[in-house]
């Protein structure tokens, strides 16, 4: 089965982000970055202007030399701390003692390393993304408007999750210009000479995806799914925060995947061997289905406890269309494994208290929850969950200030105080295996 592939890049992104450094941040910063990249030789070369830095401490990938640091047009002095590094990310810290009103980071280097399995740069694969600090990472990051200028070989096709503004071919290079579709949603970029794509359009929904060795006709038939489960989903819990385009990206290699809305990243080495098993095409189109959903649900904060929010009604909102789509025989299949790997777990913390560092974050935050709300769906009717859950998106929708309490309160309102007691015990009691062993 595919599991939800966004499991690791918001930990990475948050923690990193207020890890090390410290200074006062300011309003509206802009980050201009311009990327020259040699994929065979695994060499980049690239120069960042910042307006407004929002500190004077940053950290960049290890393999990364410094060439300038300019504040105001004039150069200064900066300081490395190898021995310092920003936590899940090949970032060192960099200290610099004066940032002014616009600072320029020139830098270069060969990224030999392979990065958790995913970033690199090499012949077949560019992947960059922010957790490899490719490009310099500061407290700030989430305040950025970013925008991002990519000079590769032209038989390179580039995607990132932002806007393409513009695109020139010059001799054998390519040129492609993107901006983030919103404030803090940092460029990721992926290029590859084997990608190809195939797109659909229907109205209010454009669906791009990219691949290499994937079945065109798989392709084809799930972007008409995801059309559908857009459709669905809309209509349950109400129009998205983001709409109108899915990005999806087959990385020609294997580790884990994650997501940069609108752009989700599969392994598609792991896709092709899932479509070899039996329930393999509704286990793929499951994983791009929880992804999917964070269009809706990214409702509370990450970096805290209150994750579970996301990560569970995300999971459930892909359960729910699995089991529209592939049916009651896959969904048993999906709830047998949820209900496999809560046995197995004996975590000592509740679903509320996990932190995003933890070992049972998973199981806790994915797979228990998804079980609760089954269970709640059981207890207390669909129509009343789902009038529940709608309430919550409309009120948080563009936020991340969902909380537990949040999440009761919406409950209690819309299906009674059974439903707050229900749930209060499920997220907050340490040890259980199954909801629906609860007493009614």
């Amino acid at each position: 089965m595919n599991h939800p592939i966004n499991r690791i890049l918001l930990i990475i992104f948050i923690l990193a982000l207020l890890a090390g450094c410290h200074g006062p941040a300011t309003d509206s910063p802009v980050y201009d970055a311009k990327v020259r990249i040699e994929p065979r030789d695994q060499y980049i070369e690239a120069e960042v202007r910042i307006v407004h830095p929002p500190d004077t401490c940053f950290y960049l990938n290890g393999d990364l030399e410094i060439t300038d640091i300019l504040a105001d047009g004039k150069k200064i002095a900066f300081r490395r701390d190898r021995s310092q590094y920003m936590p899940y990310s090949a970032g060192t810290a960099v200290m610099t003692g004066h940032a002014g009103k616009e600072m320029t980071i020139r830098y270069r280097g060969a990224l030999k390393h392979v990065i958790n399995g995913v970033n690199r740069v090499d012949s077949n694969l560019v992947e960059l993304a922010l957790y490899s600090a490719w490009m310099p990472m500061f407290r700030g990051n989430r305040l950025f408007e970013f925008s991002l200028e990519a000079d590769l070989p032209q038989e390179y096709m580039t995607v990132t999750n932002g806007r393409l503004a513009n695109r020139r071919v010059t001799g054998n290079r390519c040129n492609t210009s993107w901006k983030s579709l919103k404030s803090g949603f940092d460029l990721v970029l992926l290029a590859s000479p084997a990608f190809v794509q195939e797109n659909s359009e229907t109205p209010g929904l454009r669906i791009e995806m990219t691949f290499s060795r994937m079945p065109r006709e798989t392709m084809i038939a799930k972007m008409e799914r995801l059309a559908e489960g857009m459709k669905q989903l809309s209509t349950v819990y109400g129009a998205p925060r983001l709409k109108g385009l899915l990005r999806f990206v087959y990385s020609p290699r294997g580790g884990w995947g994650y997501s940069r809305m609108p752009l989700f990243v599969v392994s598609e080495s792991y896709a092709m061997e899932l479509l070899k098993q039996e329930s393999g095409r509704a286990g793929d189109f499951h994983g791009a289905a929880h992804e999917m959903a964070h269009f809706w649900w990214m409702i509370a904060d990450p970096d805290t406890p209150y994750d579970w929010i996301n990560e569970a009604l995300a999971e459930y909102s892909a359960y729910r269309l699995s089991e529209k789509y592939d049916g009651k025989a896959y969904a048993d299949l999906l709830v047998d494994e949820y209900r496999e790997h809560a046995a197995r777990s004996r975590q000592q913390v509740s679903i509320a208290e996990t932190r995003s560092d933890s070992d049972d974050r998973y199981v806790n935050r994915y797979e228990k929850t998804t079980l609760m709300l089954i269970e709640a769906r059981r207890r207390f009717g669909e129509e009343r969950l789902d009038q529940a859950l709608h309430a919550l998106h409309r009120r948080f929708a563009g936020t991340l200030n969902a909380t537990t309490e949040d999440f009761l309160a919406e409950a209690e309102n819309r299906m009674g105080p059974e439903a707050r007691s229900f749930f209060s015990l499920v997220l907050f009691q340490k040890d259980w295996t199954d909801p629906a062993q609860i007493p009614e």
